[in-house]
């Protein structure tokens, strides 16, 4: 499924429109902490050589593992970190997969809101996703 596919509706479980700025979770949630810590163990943030801040595999990962879920605020502005869920609706991401950067070749994918690893992913490799940029 492309991020354009994804539907804002699947992320936060909900039949009704979404309230802008309205939070996926209300931190800090178990599942909320839960994913902090499982995050910390796979993925860090550092300085890219693709662009600003990127994130990379802090061990070996596996095709398939997951690598935890995007966190945020669903909003209508346009922004430095916001996936665009379709025209009208974005995720603004608050937790540090907001520095996943673009690739044509990507390593990760995005399945609702986890981040899954398309490939076996060497410890330091830059995690990157196809925006969908065309």
């Amino acid at each position: 499924m492309s991020n354009s596919e994804l539907d804002s509706q699947a992320l936060i479980g909900s039949t009704s429109e979404p309230q802008s700025n309205t939070p996926v979770e209300d931190p800090p949630s178990k599942s909320h902490l839960k994913n902090i810590k499982r995050m910390a163990k796979r993925v860090y943030v550092k300085d890219s050589p693709i662009h600003g801040k990127g994130l990379f595999a802090a061990r070996d990962l596996k095709e398939g593992e997951s690598l935890g879920r995007l966190h945020g605020m669903i909003t209508k502005k346009d922004g430095t970190y916001v996936l665009w869920l379709n025209k009208r609706w974005g995720l603004e991401i608050t937790n540090s997969f907001r520095f996943i950067n673009h690739s044509a070749d990507p390593n990760s994918a995005l399945t609702d809101t986890k981040v899954v690893a398309l490939r076996d992913i060497p410890k330091d490799e830059e995690i990157t996703h196809d925006y969908g940029w065309e």
